[in-house]
């Protein structure tokens, strides 16, 4: 009886082992679940001099604990073609990793500011722009591997 306890005993322990290996193995995976708002109105004789984005939360699809390390903006016009950045900001943001399978703990950004001016400079009226979002998170423990969340904002120039 002792033996097959034993026996027993070191195969969980395998088990658990290679459970444990696989877990620290894996790399941050977030994924952005809201923004708001998804877009906004200028136009050239605006004094508004950003566009406010007053919410960006986030949600991690594993159990990897992580922080956003900095946020990448570029902006399109309706061709897709880049006429500016990218420009970047370092930011902090934890992102906790599930933990309960049924429940996860969403992490938010709050009050980011966009120029306005590369809009009012490279948009006709009447048109619209595209800004990509990236927010790079890095694991917590290592700080060796990385992972991407993007999301598109809209501007729309508004005809005079």
């Amino acid at each position: 009886m002792k033996r097959i306890l034993v026996l027993l005993g070191v195969i969980i322990l395998f088990v658990a082992c290679d459970y444990a290996k696989e877990s620290v193995e894996l790399k941050p995976d977030i994924e952005i679940v809201r923004i708001n708002p998804i877009g906004w109105y200028t136009s050239l004789g605006d004094t508004t001099a950003v566009a406010r984005i007053d919410t960006v939360t986030f949600v991690a699809e594993n159990s990897v604990d992580c922080y956003i390390e900095k946020m990448v903006w570029e902006y399109y016009d309706e061709s897709g073609n880049l006429f500016f950045g990218p420009d970047e900001m370092a930011i902090y943001v934890k992102v906790n990793g599930i933990v309960d399978p049924c429940a996860a703990e969403t992490s938010s950004i709050y009050n980011i500011q966009l120029p306005l001016s590369p809009v009012w400079n490279n948009i006709d009226p009447g048109y619209s722009a595209k800004v990509l979002l990236r927010f790079i998170a890095v694991d917590e423990y290592f700080g060796s591997t990385y992972d991407t969340a993007t999301v598109w904002y809209g501007i729309y120039m508004w005809p005079q």
